[in-house]
């Protein structure tokens, strides 16, 4: 197993309510991401929360209730990603919602 995911389930042994995590996937192996993601999943299901940074919006688009768009550290938006695709025409991937969002600023 991957030494950060090793260091990352040391840390969270203690069970936090909280998880904040940066780019937590970066150098995972494809195994271990998978790992992770079932363990953040695990969490949220149990009434926890996992805050988590990323730029591959496909991870945040499948792993997440609630997703924020920050852009040169202006909030252009929370909620959900049906609130989200609300603002928008079609049903459209958060990728192209974000791409959207940011493609002005």
């Amino acid at each position: 197993m991957n030494k950060f995911l090793n260091k990352l389930m040391g840390v969270l042994i203690h069970e936090p309510e909280v998880w904040i995590l940066d780019e937590p996937m970066t150098g995972l192996d494809p195994k271990s991401s998978y790992l992770l993601k079932e363990m953040m999943r695990e969490h949220t299901q149990r009434g926890k929360s996992v805050l988590f940074s990323t730029h591959v919006l496909e991870v945040a688009e499948k792993l997440c209730d609630r997703v924020g768009i920050i852009n040169k550290g202006k909030l252009l938006f929370c909620g959900t990603l049906k609130e989200m695709r609300e603002h928008f025409k079609e049903d459209q991937s958060l990728e192209k919602m974000f791409l959207e969002m940011t493609e002005n600023e």
